[in-house]
């Protein structure tokens, strides 16, 4: 059976000690997913296609979020029995959840032998242990930047406060991605039916808006159509601009609050406070995206052609 697989390939740069960076692979180096042939791309850059109709199907994410409560894999690095293996559309989430969670030298297995690796790392322990609450949201922000309604595979460069995003950004190819284009945050391992959040940047309804005139006015259609698909048991909620729902440290990290859709892009920071403890804590586990400008159009493919 074909295996599915992001594989590491390339020595480990200086920014390795901070499970940052990892030199990008030879030429040949090649890995497959269950949507098409796809390359292990330079941490923190993940390749974005993962279909909203597996993530989101009902099952998927039952079985999803059975698996944070315990260790990810066995003896001899074997993954634990899950319903995701059955299909093709659950071994997608089953790739991209593995690619989030563990790093790029660690590899688990299923029964029949197919091997899932590790990318970025933010939950290198799982396969020792469930994920606790943090790594259940780390890893959730990433999936979610992952989702792609428009079925086109996009590269993404992610930045948030953690270890697996922290490398110098100011060389290539980091420097090609200059387009700020959303946030992400959440805990989709918890039931219900709101599993995460997503905020747009300011700057991208201008981009858009510069690029094609077809692409609509309305940037929640936008996100949604990203996130969700047309599928209307989509778990995210999209709470408008992230500068009214988040709040930014000296580095440019976010931490944002899960205001409701409706409230949040007028009158967020007014009833922030009174708000807050109703809606829960904000989150420091965000994850924000940029892209190249010639990858926005296929990202959000609702904008049609210039």
């Amino acid at each position: 059976m074909l295996s599915i697989r992001s594989v590491a390939v390339g020595l480990l740069g200086a920014c390795a000690l901070t499970a940052g960076c990892v030199a990008p692979p030879p030429d040949d180096a090649s890995v497959e997913t269950a949507e098409m042939p796809m390359r292990r791309n330079v941490v923190p850059i993940g390749a974005n296609g993962l279909r909203p109709n597996d993530f989101w199907a009902p099952a998927n994410r039952v079985a999803f979020q059975a698996l944070g409560g315990a260790a990810l894999a066995g003896a001899g690095g074997v993954l634990v029995a899950t319903p995701l293996l059955a299909t093709a559309g659950g071994k997608s989430v089953l790739d991209y959840t593995v690619r989030c969670a563990l790093s790029a030298d660690q590899v688990v297995r299923a029964p029949n032998g197919d091997e899932y690796y590790g990318e970025f790392g933010f939950a290198p322990q799982w396969t020792g242990r469930a994920l606790n609450t943090s790594e259940q949201r780390w890893v959730s922000a990433c999936i979610f930047q992952h989702l792609n309604g428009s079925g086109e595979h996009v590269d993404i460069l992610l930045e948030g406060k953690h270890a697996a995003l922290a490398c110098d950004q100011d060389e290539e190819p980091f420097a090609d991605f200059v387009v700020k284009d959303a946030t992400m945050y959440g805990n989709a391992f918890l039931p219900g039916p709101i599993a995460g959040y997503a905020c747009i940047d300011a700057d991208l309804s201008g981009v858009l808006a510069g690029l094609s005139l077809s692409c609509p006015l309305d940037t929640n259609l936008l996100a949604l159509t990203r996130l969700c698909g047309h599928l209307p048991t989509c778990g995210i909620a999209f709470v408008g601009l992230c500068n009214l729902v988040c709040t930014q440290d000296a580095a440019g990290d976010s931490t944002c609050s899960n205001t409701l859709p409706l409230v949040g892009p007028l009158l967020g920071p007014l009833l922030g406070p009174l708000l807050g403890p109703l809606l829960g804590p904000p989150y420091s586990e965000t994850i924000r995206s940029e892209l190249r400008d010639t990858d926005i159009l296929p990202l959000y493919g609702s904008c049609g052609l210039l």
